[in-house]
């Protein structure tokens, strides 16, 4: 990645508050920032959860389908 790459993100995370930057002389330090991923966290929690919901119906239509088909005889 190139140094101006690497700025640009470092810019971005700044702005969102997630990291802080100090420089001194020729060293920029990169740290954790104030604000945390609990808000990211929640709501990729809420997703997880849904898809985890569908995924388990969907399992649970496609077994109904295997038993059918055992049932019927067909392969």
């Amino acid at each position: 990645m190139t140094l101006t790459g690497m700025k640009k993100h470092v810019g971005v995370l700044e702005r969102a508050g997630l990291v802080t930057t100090e420089k001194v002389g020729r060293v920029r330090t990169c740290k954790l920032g104030p604000r945390g991923l609990d808000e990211e966290t929640a709501w990729i929690e809420r997703y997880r959860q849904l898809w985890a919901a569908r995924f388990d119906e969907l399992d649970k239509v496609i077994e109904e389908l295997k038993r059918k088909e055992n049932v019927d005889g067909r392969k």
